[in-house]
């Protein structure tokens, strides 16, 4: 076997290739192999050679060159840009709603901030004898007695109603009384209409009381309404 792989490498030193040097050499040494095996044994007595599968050659792994299609590259990136620009789109439709949706919202916050009434009758009214009639902007009225009461004005009248605790539970008072204001509403008349207790009708002894709103000094203040009396209120009744 040496003397084979001694052919066989001079063969390959003078140039043959391994396929050549290998058919030269298996022609004088047909038991030649140069996957180191040896030769098939004798097969055992009574039976015929079988002669041995040859060792299988490993196949080479031809990597291709990957090929580039531009064209394809071209039509991902175009459908890519316009994914894109749909998707921009949209956020832009989704940032204008919220935006607009902010803005409503602050709208109508603002709106309920305004006061839903701005009557002149808003506000702090001062009597002769001291006594402050409040007015205030949510529809409550106070006169210092402490009872819960409401106001309400249907153009000319004002109603007052009012909850007293009495022996007997909850009186209820309602208070209708005709009012007029001074040119610049810094002073007001009033005249009581009709008093109720409990659904029941009692006559007033006041006719016609003078207010002024916001009052430091009520006489110094009142003797500038003198000439604005109304008709209805004369100066005795006040």
């Amino acid at each position: 076997m040496d003397g084979a792989l001694s052919y066989h490498n001079g063969l390959l030193e003078q140039g043959y290739s391994e396929e050549e040097a290998l058919e030269h050499t298996q022609r004088y040494f047909p038991e030649f192999s140069l996957d180191g095996r040896k030769p098939d044994p004798a097969p055992p007595p009574g039976f015929e050679a079988i002669p041995s599968k040859p060792k299988s050659v490993e196949e080479k792994i031809v990597v291709e060159n990957p090929v580039i299609n531009l064209d394809s590259i071209k039509f991902k990136t175009a459908q890519y840009f316009d994914l894109t620009v749909d998707t921009v789109k949209e956020n832009k439709k989704l940032a204008i709603g919220i935006t607009s949706a902010i803005a409503a919202l602050l709208l109508i916050y603002i709106v309920l901030q305004i006061p839903a009434s701005t009557h002149a009758i808003e506000g702090s009214w001062t009597k002769a004898d001291g006594q402050i009639f409040k007015f205030d902007i949510d529809g409550s009225f106070s006169d210092g007695t402490g009872n819960d009461a409401t106001w309400e004005v249907d153009d000319d009248k004002v109603t007052i109603v009012s909850e007293i605790s009495g022996n007997n539970g909850q009186v209820i008072v309602k208070q209708t009384l005709k009012y007029e204001f001074s040119a610049d509403e810094q002073a007001m008349w009033m005249s009581w209409l009709s008093q109720e207790i409990d659904g029941e009708e009692y006559d007033s002894e006041v006719a016609c009381i003078l207010l002024i709103k916001d009052s430091k000094s009520y006489p110094s203040d009142a003797g500038q309404y003198e000439s604005e009396t109304p008709s209805w209120c004369s100066e005795e009744e006040m």
